[in-house]
């Protein structure tokens, strides 16, 4: 007779252990509390801190976290702030840095942002011939246009089939510079300008010794 009692729970402990949720027990799963909106869970009466609500308005489910915050959205969102790195870097190497090391991936986006946002806005725009065969004043030359000309028109691609067409910027997405052009025939001070458009005027105050000189273009996305 001592041992029933044990047996019995031993039985029972067997039958909970096994037991399981069928297709038509839906009455039998614990769901949470549900509250209209979030005007009817504000209106809750002295909650318990960590007490939890579903809300119907929205499809959430709101937690309790004192008098202070109230009903907080329940969430495991993390901004990028609070996400650390599994090892701390120093990505843009910086000298001046007073904590060069990064921790966060914020900290990683606002270190290298500056550097791939400076690298990827410069570029070089195709090579272009420059009428130097007389002085004076001279038709000025579109940079734009010859830009688009010879981007959208490769003679050759590696892949010809599968290769993507080399994207282009519009007109009035660039900033246009001459970074260095020969004095000599150019002249000091140079008679290049730009217009926002790059069209590019000049004029030659004296021809290349050589049959050749050098003028430097490049362009700057906005």
């Amino acid at each position: 007779m001592k041992k029933l009692p044990l047996y019995i729970l031993f039985i029972a402990l067997m039958n909970q252990a096994y037991s399981q949720i069928g297709p038509n027990d839906a009455n039998a799963l614990m769901g949470l509390p549900t509250a209209t909106d979030l005007t009817e869970i504000n209106a809750i009466l002295n909650p318990q801190i960590g007490s939890v609500v579903f809300n119907l308005d929205d499809e959430e489910i709101y937690r309790y976290t004192g008098p202070t915050n109230g009903w907080q959205l329940s969430t495991d969102d993390q901004n990028a702030s609070e996400v650390p790195l599994l090892n701390n870097v120093d990505v843009d190497g910086s000298p001046t840095d007073p904590t060069p090391n990064e921790t966060n991936v914020e900290e990683v986006i606002q270190a290298i942002a500056p550097i791939t946002s400076a690298a990827a806005r410069v570029f070089y725009p195709p090579s272009i011939a420059i009428d130097a065969t007389s002085t004076g004043v001279k038709t000025p030359i579109d940079l734009y246009q010859l830009y688009v000309d010879q981007f959208a028109s490769p003679i050759a691609a590696s892949d010809p089939i599968n290769a993507p067409t080399i994207p282009v910027y519009n007109r009035n997405e660039l900033y246009y510079y001459v970074t260095f052009a020969d004095e000599n025939v150019f002249g000091n001070p140079t008679t290049i300008s730009i217009d926002g458009n790059g069209n590019m005027s000049y004029s030659i105050v004296n021809l290349p010794t050589d049959f050749n000189t050098i003028i430097n273009v490049v362009f700057v996305v906005r």
